[in-house]
């Protein structure tokens, strides 16, 4: 058995402004700073046999705030990155159609299917380790779908996690 500490990065000034991330690198806020240090104390007492993170900016900078005084095999990579949202990067989510999302967004069945990957991919290469896997909203849901078993319909039923928030699953 696997046991991961699923985490969500800390607040950004992108989150702020009701921006579509994606891919961008994201700035941690002061707040989004703290969520991290805090992360950190959460985590300060729990063994962890290593990280495996989203290569994007806004989670190597909430890995480094929290883990500033653990020294753990850390895998960086894009298969936790979030949804890429194509064209609407960088856009004020409440400036578009979200019903209609651009034909170079990655979709929800995409993003599910990615989600099945990273779990398939830590059965395999982490079994018997505790994990702290730190990613994005998103990734996140779609991972949480696979461990408890949730059907792409009703994905959005899994509540959203809150930036710094850690949740522990066992596979």
């Amino acid at each position: 058995m696997t046991t991961i500490y699923l985490t969500r990065h800390g607040q950004t000034e992108e989150n702020l402004m009701r921006i579509f991330q994606g891919h961008m690198p994201g700035k941690l806020t002061e707040e989004g700073i703290e969520q991290a240090q805090n992360l950190g104390k959460e985590l300060r007492n729990i063994h962890l046999d290593c990280i495996l993170s989203s290569d994007l900016q806004r989670v190597v900078d909430t890995v480094n705030y929290a883990m500033t005084n653990r020294e753990l095999p850390w895998e960086k990579t894009e298969l936790l990155r979030e949804i890429n949202w194509g064209s609407w990067t960088g856009i004020k989510i409440d400036s578009v159609n979200t019903k209609n999302p651009p034909k170079d967004a990655e979709t929800k069945e995409m993003l599910y299917e990615r989600g099945r990957r990273i779990v398939e991919y830590i059965k395999e290469k982490y079994e018997g380790k505790h994990v702290l896997v730190v990613a994005h909203g998103l990734i996140n849901r779609s991972i949480q779908a696979h461990i408890i078993d949730v059907a792409i319909k009703d994905l959005y039923k899994i509540p959203h996690m809150k930036n710094g928030e850690v949740r522990k699953f066992t596979i």
